[in-house]
């Protein structure tokens, strides 16, 4: 007897081993990559702007998002807007090379450049175009949105002056949740 007890229980303790070399704990839920928060971003500003009259030749045109130097966010952004409006407006997605001209675009998503490059690109935009980047001085240098990193989360930080400049106006409710807001009298 103590010969089966003897070998019930190694038995049990391989089958127990077997059964855990192949058990992995439950996936957690992994955070959205900084591209997907980006692109969502993105898509949301549109519906915080008030573009001046012209910007639309037709109520039927669509709300179109450059996106320059950033191919993961230019990926994840066509994705997120199949099929979505933006004010009843569809929403098209232009992915642009430097040096491309920004014709025709309603938000324009720069991703990190040299700030003289940056720079450069800014002071050539003309008309009412929602400026959104991702680096350190780029709303001084007339971008209206600039994404900054706060720990493991996307915020961004807004100017009022480089809105006013582009003929935009940003709505209350977009000021509220912005990290920081150039201009504004608190």
């Amino acid at each position: 007897m103590h010969a089966f007890a003897f070998l019930l229980r190694h038995w049990l303790a391989a089958a127990l081993l077997v059964l855990l070399a192949g058990w992995q704990p439950p996936a957690q839920a992994q955070a959205p990559r900084d591209s997907a928060v980006k692109a969502a971003f993105l898509y949301k500003f549109g519906s915080f702007v008030e573009w001046p009259a012209g910007s639309f030749r037709t109520p039927q045109d669509p709300l179109v998002i450059g996106v320059l130097a950033d191919p993961p966010v230019a990926a994840d952004l066509e994705q997120l807007v199949v099929g979505r409006t933006v004010e009843g407006r569809p929403v098209a997605v232009k992915v642009l090379k430097e040096g491309e001209p920004a014709a025709g675009v309603h938000v324009l998503f720069v991703g990190t450049l040299r700030p003289s490059k940056l720079r450069e690109l800014l002071a050539g935009l003309s008309g009412p175009v929602l400026v959104v980047t991702e680096q350190d001085g780029a709303l001084q240098s007339g971008s209206v949105i600039n994404f900054v990193a706060d720990g493991a989360r996307v915020r961004f930080n807004a100017s009022l002056a480089s809105a006013e400049a582009r003929g935009l106006r940003l709505s209350a409710r977009l000021l509220a949740v912005a990290s920081s807001v150039e201009g504004l009298q608190r």
